[in-house]
Parts: C-alpha cells; sequence; structure tokens
C-alpha cells in the first residue's frame, strides 16, 4: 500500500536518500516536507531476491576474511551483514553525518498490522 512520508529537521538542512527506492528529500528546519510511493517488495521478499543474496554473499566474504585480520591483532571481528533498506542523510550537515542512517522495514500488510497492536498508544507510552 502507499507509504507517506513527512519529515522535517530540527536544527539544519538535511537530505533524507533511500537508495533502494530510488527517492530522495530534502527536510527543511521550519517545514514540513513530505512525499509518497509504494513499495513493490517487502524486506524479506528483497532478502530472498537472487541478486541479493548473491550481493550478501560476496559481501560476507570479504566480511570474513576481514575479520581474521581483526582477529590476530586482538580486535573485535566484523558480524555478518544482511540486507535491509536503509534512509541516509545525503547532505554534509555536521560531525555525525556519516552516523545519520537508519533502517526502513517492509512488512507485509498483515506483519504491519500485527506489529501496530503490540504498539502502546501514545497515552499508555506518556504513562511509562
Amino acid at each position: 500500500r502507499k507509504v507517506l512520508f513527512k519529515m522535517r529537521s530540527q536544527d539544519v538542512h538535511h537530505s533524507a536518500y533511500m537508495p533502494f527506492f530510488r527517492a530522495q528529500m530534502n527536510c527543511v528546519p521550519g517545514m514540513i516536507t513530505q512525499f509518497a510511493f509504494t513499495p513493490t517488495m517487502t524486506t524479506e521478499e528483497m532478502r530472498a531476491e537472487e541478486s541479493m543474496v548473491a550481493k550478501v554473499r560476496k559481501i560476507n566474504k570479504i566480511r570474513r576474511e576481514k575479520s581474521l585480520e581483526l582477529a590476530q591483532n586482538g580486535e573485535e571481528p566484523l558480524e555478518n551483514y544482511e540486507f535491509d533498506y536503509l534512509l541516509l542523510c545525503n547532505k554534509i550537515c555536521g560531525t555525525n553525518h556519516y552516523n545519520m542512517q537508519m533502517k526502513i522495514v517492509v512488512d507485509t500488510p498483515e506483519d504491519y498490522e500485527a506489529w501496530m497492536a503490540e504498539q502502546a498508544t501514545f497515552a499508555e507510552a506518556v504513562k511509562q
């Protein structure tokens, strides 16, 4: 179903970039920007796509090799990579720009409704 993204910034100009959806929206202080689109594949469906499985396999091969190096130097190994849709900031916005990313989950309508049923209402959340 169609999803509406409403965005705003509290500090500086940001640019919300969702590479797998080929979408980007500026986030401007004091202003709400929005756009809508309809995802065609859930996160799980994308993870099962043959081309994505091959990419993830290749990435994890590199990560395993790097982990061996890290372990030899007494450092923590890298975790396995798993595909997720991402939202990234695509506008240099400050010292934490590199850290501005978040996972986007695309579920079936049934899974989404089940998840929503488990969430606290606003009133319940405020009481906690």
